[in-house]
């Protein structure tokens, strides 16, 4: 398998005022292919991000060459003409460029029409990776990612302001999500509290986090930005002769330096145990902050890393899904144990 030949610069992002057939789509963002008969053959791809159509996943041969391709397609329903942050990003040529610790999926082309972005990538084969074992790479390759954003962010003229500023973390559609707003499910403790004294007192404690974090909030504001994954799930790693790959911007924004580390570690502490997620908590906050370079601060990017850690971690820990889950397995222990130790990084004790 051979990656998809790459178009000119100047062909990156096509605009179409009325949908067109795939064919059509590949011709226009390779004009090489213009006149070649196109045998492609398709396969729908699990998917769950809002606004997502669909993710096929398309094999072909490339009708000059003769070489095998494989390609993704996602398509992405707009509203009220607004296309969405991950067509944005793609459409940012050489933002990561260089990138060493990452190998980030080329993206054939953006055709962009008023109802939908569809986004055009390499396909990635690999073995996913266990997300505990990787700590130490994740932690290089996020600090990567950070520095070449932020160089590719503060380089961009003024006129592209109003772009990154509608894909920012701070924006209201982001922040008003459930899963930045733990305080939600604080009723759902109290009602648990009166089922399991184990569990009583508890949401009076987690209040306590509501100042907090929005105290990290505004620190975090002032720190430096950069492009931040914030989806750092198995689904979308994989492994390939010793490369990480890492794949799907669904949930891309300008984030801080920083967040990324939140969500990798936000993420993992929903799903191991804690023996398991302190071991790798360590090891990737040491190896992150070898990594990061010294023109940021990095006391800062650990206070903001505490930021996004506790925001995904209170919200998935407390809603009533989580706790049934518990409940069901009988591991009620276990997330009295996480709710602790979730106060204690709150109380900057972890």
């Amino acid at each position: 398998m051979t990656s998809p030949p790459s178009p000119p610069a100047s062909s990156k992002t096509l605009y179409r005022w009325q949908r067109a057939p795939l064919d059509d789509h590949l011709r226009a963002l390779l004009p090489q292919w213009v006149g070649q008969p196109l045998n492609i053959t398709s396969e729908d791809l699990a998917s769950n991000a809002s606004f997502v159509n669909y993710v096929r996943h398309h094999r072909l041969n490339d009708p000059i060459t003769g070489n095998p391709v494989e390609l993704v397609e996602k398509s992405i329903r707009k509203m009220a003409l607004i296309g969405s942050q991950e067509a944005r990003f793609h459409r940012a040529e050489g933002m990561l460029a260089g990138s060493a610790h990452f190998h980030y999926p080329g993206c054939l082309g953006v055709v962009e029409t008023p109802w939908e972005s569809l986004i055009f990538t390499e396909f990635v084969r690999g073995k996913p990776p266990r997300m505990h074992a990787i700590a130490q790479k994740l932690a290089a390759g996020i600090a990567e990612l950070e520095t070449l954003s932020h160089d590719y962010l503060e380089a961009q003229p003024l006129a592209k302001t109003p772009l990154w500023w509608s894909m920012d973390f701070f924006r209201p559609w982001f922040l008003l999500r459930p899963r930045f707003n733990f305080s939600r499910c604080l009723p759902n403790l109290e009602q648990l509290a009166r089922e399991d004294e184990r569990f009583v007192g508890l949401a009076k404690h987690f209040k306590s986090c509501v100042p907090l974090t929005r105290r990290l909030a505004e620190q975090a504001r002032r720190s430096p930005r950069c492009i931040s994954h914030m989806d750092y799930l198995r689904k979308n790693l994989f492994v390939d002769k010793g490369q990480l790959h890492l794949i799907d911007w669904s949930e891309v924004k300008v984030g801080r330096v920083g967040f990324d580390g939140g969500a990798y570690l936000g993420s993992l502490f929903r799903r191991k145990d804690m023996a398991v997620f302190l071991a790798a908590q360590a090891e990737f906050v040491e190896a992150y902050r070898e990594a990061l370079p010294s023109k940021f601060d990095g006391e800062q990017a650990q206070e903001n890393l505490r930021y996004v850690f506790l925001l995904t971690a209170l919200f998935h820990c407390l809603r009533p899904e989580t706790v049934a889950e518990y409940q069901a397995r009988d591991r009620m222990v276990l997330l009295r144990e996480k709710y602790e130790y979730l106060l204690e990084m709150a109380l900057g004790k972890p």
